[in-house]
């Protein structure tokens, strides 16, 4: 049997594995009463109008400001991103069906 070149040499070659990595973006309404130092706040309960805040959307950086928008709001819509890697498989697709072979 006459194995050509290319042949051997994947043969000789270990697989390589390969990762996909993704930003995972997520939204979500939750009472202030759970808010934390470090989230970031997209939404209130009430118009932007009617709260002390000059921006709308920021991060609760201090104790300060956590207590300010749990006295203003009772639920706040917050903003996170997670980074997902996921390993690739032959012609698999991250989402929906696998690739067809021509």
């Amino acid at each position: 049997m006459n194995i050509g070149a290319k042949s051997v040499i994947s043969l000789l070659r270990p697989k390589q594995k390969t990762t996909t990595t993704r930003i995972v973006r997520s939204k979500r309404w939750i009472p202030s009463a759970q808010l934390k130092l470090g989230m970031y706040v997209s939404e209130l309960d009430i118009p932007w109008e009617q709260t002390p805040f000059m921006f709308q959307g920021f991060n609760i950086d201090s104790q300060e400001l956590l207590e300010k928008v749990q006295s203003v709001s009772e639920t706040v819509c917050i903003e996170s991103e997670k980074v997902a890697t996921i390993p690739s498989q032959g012609g698999n697709r991250l989402c929906g069906a696998p690739r067809k072979a021509i």
